[in-house]
């Protein structure tokens, strides 16, 4: 059963730079942050989904794309820990096409065409919820706690 649905997203931010000495094949390093932040009550959250790329080659970073997306989200009911697990793979996998179509253009547009996402499965079980206290770095400023995912 579905617990979030996508209500809109945008890109929030993008940093790239690529002085590679030519355009075309090169080998990317990728890795992806995902963090889930929920409203008080429960309704909604707010997802951040982060990916990077760097080149393998060159140590000093020829190129590096960097694309953070952001989406809002309606929630049913997200009160239990296991809810809000459940909520932050649903809100992995509503955000992945956008951030997919993102990186290709992006990718495209700096001479690395046809450049493809693979998509991580997101198990439930391997998020952790935190919870430090109501001011603590795991909080949100409405006091929720922010789920990470667990590598």
């Amino acid at each position: 059963m579905a617990n979030a649905s996508l209500l809109t997203q945008k890109v929030q931010e993008i940093h790239l730079v690529n002085k590679l000495d030519r355009s075309g094949q090169v080998q990317l390093d990728s890795s992806f942050s995902l963090n889930v932040n929920f409203a008080a009550d429960g309704s909604r959250c707010m997802g951040k989904l982060q990916q990077t790329f760097r080149d393998k080659e060159f140590a000093g970073g020829k190129f590096v794309m960097t694309i953070e997306l952001v989406g809002i989200f309606q929630c049913n009911g997200a009160f239990t820990d296991e809810v809000k697990r459940q909520v932050h793979a649903e809100v992995y996998d509503q955000l992945f096409p956008y951030m997919q179509s993102q990186c290709a253009a992006l990718a495209a547009a700096s001479g690395i065409p046809g450049l493809m996402l693979r998509k991580s499965t997101i198990n439930p079980d391997s998020i952790a919820v935190n919870k430090k206290g109501p001011d603590g770095p795991d909080r949100n400023p409405d006091g929720g706690p922010k789920l990470t995912l667990l590598d």
